[in-house]
């Protein structure tokens, strides 16, 4: 019986680590999105601050 509650706790310890990885998977492709929105507007203002007209003329 103890072998029953060894494989039954080994089974709900994968089960938690496939569903935590899961979502973690799912999270990083709205991430990566938000970082390149957020080195590009770094980058922006980098522009901005090293542009003698303020930026507005490099693209």
């Amino acid at each position: 019986m103890e072998t029953v509650g060894w494989a039954a706790a080994a089974i709900a310890l994968v089960a938690g680590v496939v569903h935590v990885l899961g979502y973690a998977l799912d999270q990083a492709v709205v991430l990566a999105e938000k970082a390149t929105s957020a080195l590009k507007a770094m980058r922006r203002l980098r522009s901005a601050w090293r542009a003698p007209d303020g930026g507005e003329g490099q693209r």
